[in-house]
């Protein structure tokens, strides 16, 4: 038999997620580097609730954290570091998804993160962000804060999964209006400004809100739509501004005066379809002054834009310009009357949520309305998607489904943004094909199955999620990938299963009975208290190596030398045993002889004294025995041990892992002496 000169592992190292595998190769290579064939290799795992290992080599994620594999052969051991990483982000979930507040108001929206069934990942980070800071902000924790009157979108973000909440922000309401000046006297077409001053509930001035001045005298006095007062004709007028349902007044009395000219104030305005201006007309006698009482006529020179009536109220028709004349006694003034296209106020999409399967569209709709409801016509819609990956719009509102996933489509309309969640869905899997349906193999071998995922129309779906279980493990058992191994004679059946839908293949393994057993070496020593171990080759009548198979370790004398299920022989006393492997009824040996160590331990030194490790790094220690004459005893098998294996976890040799930040004791222990050190972790 070939000598064992190293194992090496591939990869030597990887990550995989909880509940997740991935295999890893071993090979063995003699002290040439040259590969052994049919070298049998033993697997172990440092600390299974990390993550264990099949006898096949395949790793199975447990709980997050890293640790080592082991793959030995022959006492040659390699090993490779995984890292469990935690189940990623499947979806994120917002405690709402809409909110109506006022500016200045703050809300705190909570947000879970689920895996891909739903269930809440405790501890992730959440980015949020908003579509327009201007109207509405978030901070870190998901705090929104309203600043603008408008429309954003709080969207909430963990490892490239997000949702979304839509934010309307509305201005805090007038609640008292004061004029100043409270009480005014004019002479026939003279003016006087008035200002109004809004406050909200709690008293404070409120800016950039709108302001309806009237009149209830016209014929006495007029009043602009930015307060500017007119003495048209002799008496008393009171001056009303209102805003947002709330008013208040003031009074003015108007005294008579000759006509020369007429003077319409203001003399430009701007305005909205629907919307009215008043305009007043000064008449003044030859020497300027103004005269009250007269009679004044207003005209408009196209209704077509812009009306007016005998009171000077000009209401605006349709956009564009017109020109107001006022006249009296012969004589005239003129104001331009500018009508503006209606703003845009709020911006809807129809449906407000929808559904689509990838591959497929639909069709959403928007409506820009002005401030009173209406719908506005002829305006430039602008179709954006929040997640162009998931689902893109075009310039007419068609949504195309491009992976599975949510997406919010945003129309603006003038600056106003209206938003819609569509959800795209995958085709669903109809059914599943195993190919080939039936298939052999022999215990120990492999076949490979394939199976192939398709919709109703009997398209193949590529990269679903298929899963493998076999209906007799101790028959055969399949891996992930589909690759079935004989483990024992009979029939068994592999489901391949996806989105809930399954299709099956018989494979049937015949078994190869073992015809001879050898254990290597044949011969053995060991000290008392210490190990070596031996190892069992099965064949079939060929000659053939046989693996997979369960091998039972005897010893003839248990006083003088035990021998464990993997064959590890420990020395018990002075003498001579033979150790026995035995499988389906075939059976090797080795004698092994046990003698006594050299010399007693007094102590036990380990180096470097003062050890320090990286997590998920390793560091040697190095165990010395010493003789009641201080003198180190050689050929002392140690045995280690962390006193915390959440920190710290060592091998058979003294090799250390670094696991969390803190410290750990390190202990050698050998001939009922025990020595230790005090090992850091950092991160």
């Amino acid at each position: 038999m070939e000598a064992v000169g190293s194992v090496v592992v591939e990869p030597a190292t990887a990550t995989v997620a909880v509940g997740s595998t991935l295999t890893l190769n071993a090979a063995v290579l003699d002290p040439s580097g040259e590969t052994v064939p049919q070298s049998r290799i033993s697997w172990a795992s440092a600390d299974a609730s990390i993550a264990d290992v099949a006898s096949n080599g395949v790793v199975t994620g447990r709980k997050v954290g890293t640790v080592l594999i082991a793959a030995s052969s022959r006492g040659k051991d390699a090993f490779a570091s995984i890292t469990v990483q935690p189940t990623p982000v499947g979806g994120v979930r917002l405690s709402v998804s809409s909110r109506a507040m006022q500016v200045g108001q703050t809300f705190q929206i909570g947000a879970e993160t689920v895996d891909a069934s739903g269930n809440v990942l405790p501890n992730r980070p959440v980015t949020w962000l908003s579509s327009d800071g201007s109207v509405a902000t978030v901070n870190a924790n998901g705090v929104v804060t309203a600043l603008a009157p408008g429309a954003a979108i709080i969207t909430a973000s963990s490892e490239g999964r997000s949702a979304v909440a839509t934010i309307t922000v509305s201005l805090v309401p007038v609640v008292s209006v004061v004029v100043a000046p409270a009480t005014s006297e004019l002479v026939v077409g003279q003016t006087t400004q008035l200002t109004a001053q809004l406050k909200d509930e709690a008293g404070s001035i409120l800016t950039g809100r709108a302001v309806t001045w009237t009149t209830n005298s016209p014929s006495v006095a007029t009043v602009t739509s930015q307060g500017l007062v007119t003495g048209v004709g002799a008496g008393s007028a009171t001056i009303t501004a209102a805003s947002e349902g709330r008013s208040a007044t003031s009074a003015i009395t108007v005294t008579p005066r000759p006509v020369s000219a007429v003077i319409v104030s203001p003399e430009a305005v701007t305005i909205f379809a629907t919307q009215t201006v008043q305009l007043s007309a000064l008449v003044t006698d030859d020497r300027g002054m103004v005269l009250t009482g007269k009679q004044i006529t207003f005209s408009s020179s196209n209704n077509q834009i812009a009306t007016v009536s005998s009171q000077g109220l000009v209401t605006g028709v349709s956009a564009g310009t017109a020109t107001i004349t006022a006249t009296s006694e012969g004589a005239t003034g003129r104001a331009t009357i500018t009508i503006a296209p209606d703003p845009v106020a709020t911006v809807e999409i129809s449906p407000s949520t929808a559904s689509v399967v990838v591959g497929q569209t639909t069709q959403l709709a928007a409506t820009a309305r002005n401030v009173r409801g209406q719908a506005l016509t002829g305006r430039s819609v602008i179709w954006t998607s929040s997640s162009p990956a998931v689902a893109s719009v075009s310039t007419t509102g068609v949504v195309s489904g491009l992976s599975p996933g949510i997406a919010v489509i945003i129309a603006s309309v003038d600056g106003k943004q209206g938003s819609a969640t569509v959800t795209v869905r995958s085709v669903p899997v109809v059914s599943v094909s195993v190919t080939p349906s039936t298939a052999s193999t022999i215990v120990g071998q492999s076949v490979t199955l394939t199976a192939t995922t398709m919709d109703g129309a009997g398209n193949t779906l590529n990269g679903r999620i298929v899963g493998w279980t076999s209906s007799n493990t101790s028959i055969a058992t399949v891996t992930s990938s589909g690759v079935v191994t004989g483990v024992g004679s009979g029939t068994a059946t592999i489901t391949a299963s996806s989105e809930g839908v399954s299709g099956s293949a018989t494979v049937t393994v015949g078994g190869i009975p073992v015809a001879s057993v050898t254990v290597s070496p044949s011969t053995a020593s060991v000290l008392v208290g210490q190990t070596t171990t031996l190892t069992a080759t099965l064949r079939d009548g060929n000659g053939n190596v046989l693996t997979g198979r369960p091998i039972t370790w005897t010893s003839s004398a248990s006083s003088v030398a035990t021998v464990s299920a993997a064959g590890v022989v420990t020395g018990v006393s002075g003498g001579t045993a033979t150790i026995t492997a035995t499988s389906e009824g075939k059976a090797g040996s080795a004698t092994v002889t046990v003698t006594s160590p050299p010399a007693a331990i007094a102590s036990i030194v380990i180096t470097p004294s003062s050890p320090r490790v990286d997590e998920g790094k390793t560091i040697q220690l190095t165990a010395t025995a010493y003789d009641a004459g201080n003198n180190p005893i050689n050929g002392v098998t140690f045995t280690w041990a962390s006193s915390n294996t959440n920190r710290a976890t060592v091998n058979s040799t003294g090799l250390v892992t670094g696991v969390r930040d803190g410290t750990v004791t390190i202990t050698a222990s050998a001939g009922g002496k025990t020595g230790s050190v005090t090992l850091r972790v950092d991160d």
